[in-house]
């Protein structure tokens, strides 16, 4: 196939191509979504599909040192590519378990940093999970059949990582010159300390993420509990979780279980929520119910060390027919 040849096969092919790399791109952030991901701020840039340009890909095929390919068109796997961005290494897991569970496709792992790094421990380089995926068998989206030997290469990385890639990949790697040995000993620094960035994000996060009221799974409990007796669906706010910072102490396996005994004791709490539920933001929230508990249980300590104004509590402590005075 020669140059001419294969620039008319491509404008042939490319509404092929597009409609693959859209379904991909859909298939995944639909999966996300249904993960309770919200992808605007699970990804870092929108994700999307591109094609690549005439001028680029023939460069690729034809004319590209070092690619002596002997079925250029075939051969080229991303024609199509799609790219996704998330902050943390883990957010990476999330996306190749999506990937490698699909029933859609088929795949195949060509780059993979994790295991460049086991095979080569002392090697800092151009970091990035690179997926081929074609159908699983031929289907139809939009009218367009999409053959089983159509590829599209998806890229999965780390913010810190698309920075270095967007700054130094098409310069260094793509290079039509040899390229001088401190450029990629600096570039391979870089590596290195992105790699040591990426692992304390994840470390940091972690911190932040994780204490007894992720780990009892509190807030999930207590929003079942509260759907359970009103049925409304709670919101969640930023508001509540200075609360339970506050009496993190408190917090543990029994917690739930005993609001919802005390709940049990006061079934008249759930139709008050309810009258109350648009006159107050707090009542839309399951975090009333500890609150609730914590006048009856736990008063002294809740006046003693609430973060708000103590006028707040006033509206539930008039539901529950007791004082906010020290007693």
């Amino acid at each position: 196939m020669n140059e001419t040849e294969f620039k008319e096969h491509w404008e042939s092919d490319k509404p092929v191509y597009q409609a693959w790399g859209k379904y991909v791109v859909n298939t995944i952030t639909q999966a996300l979504t249904s993960k309770g991901k919200s992808l605007d701020a699970f990804l870092k840039t929108p994700a999307k599909y591109r094609l690549k340009d005439n001028s680029t890909l023939i460069d690729k095929a034809f004319y590209r040192p070092g690619k002596n390919y002997s079925d250029p068109y075939n051969q080229i796997e991303d024609k199509v590519g799609a790219r996704f961005i998330v902050l943390l290494l883990d957010d990476i897991k999330e996306i190749c378990d999506i990937v490698e569970t699909c029933e859609a496709w088929v795949f195949d792992a060509c780059k993979h940093f994790d295991e460049d790094k086991e095979k080569d421990p002392l090697l800092f380089t151009y970091q990035s999970v690179h997926y081929i995926l074609r159908p699983k068998e031929e289907i139809v989206v939009q009218d367009i059949k999409i053959s089983a030997s159509t590829p599209c290469e998806v890229q999965i990385r780390t913010l810190l990582q698309h920075a270095h890639a967007e700054l130094t990949h098409d310069a260094i790697y793509k290079a039509k010159r040899t390229v001088q040995p401190k450029v990629h000993r600096t570039v391979a620094k870089c590596m290195a300390l992105i790699e040591t960035t990426d692992d304390f994000f994840a470390e940091a996060t972690k911190l932040l993420n994780h204490g007894p009221l992720e780990e009892h799974k509190i807030l999930d409990r207590l929003d079942g509990l509260y759907l359970s007796i009103t049925g409304i669906k709670p919101h969640r706010s930023k508001s509540a979780i200075v609360i339970w910072d506050e009496f993190e102490q408190l917090i543990d396996e029994h917690l739930v279980d005993n609001i919802q005994a005390f709940l049990k004791s006061n079934e008249f709490l759930s139709e008050t929520i309810k009258k109350r539920y648009t006159e107050n933001l707090f009542y839309q929230q399951s975090t009333v119910l500890f609150v609730y508990w914590m006048l009856k249980k736990r008063k002294q300590r809740l006046l003693c060390d609430w973060p708000f104004q103590q006028e707040l509590l006033q509206p539930f402590a008039v539901d529950l027919g007791i004082s906010t005075w020290d007693d």
